[in-house]
C-alpha cells in the first residue's frame, strides 16, 4: 500500500513537472508571438511615419516650385518695367547728346 502511494505521488510529481514546462513552453511561445507582434507594428508605424515625411517633402517641393515660378514671373515683370523705364532714359540721353552736337557742342 506504501508502495502505491508513492507510485502515485511519485506520477502526480511527474505529471505536475510536465504541466509546469508545457506551461513554461507555452508562455515561450506567448512572449514570442507578443514579440514578433510588437515589432511589426513597430514596422508598420515607422513605415507610416516614412509615408507621411515623403508626403510632406513632396508638399514642400511643390510649395517651393509653385513660388520660385511665382517670383521668377515677377521679376521678369520688374525687368520688363525697368528695361522700359530704361529705355526711356537711354533715348532722352542720346536725344541729348544727338542736340548738342547738332548745337555745336
Amino acid at each position: 500500500m506504501v508502495q502505491d502511494s508513492l507510485k502515485t505521488i511519485k506520477n502526480a510529481e511527474n505529471k505536475a513537472i510536465e504541466q509546469i514546462e508545457n506551461a513554461k513552453k507555452e508562455s515561450e511561445k506567448t512572449i514570442e508571438n507578443a514579440k514578433k507582434i510588437a515589432e511589426k507594428e513597430k514596422q508598420k508605424i515607422i513605415d507610416d511615419a516614412k509615408k507621411q515625411v515623403e508626403q510632406q517633402i513632396k508638399k514642400t517641393q511643390e510649395k517651393a516650385k509653385t513660388e520660385t515660378t511665382k517670383i521668377k514671373q515677377e521679376s521678369k515683370k520688374e525687368m520688363s518695367e525697368i528695361q522700359k523705364k530704361s529705355e526711356k532714359n537711354i533715348q532722352s540721353a542720346v536725344d541729348l547728346i544727338l542736340k548738342e552736337m547738332e548745337e555745336g557742342g
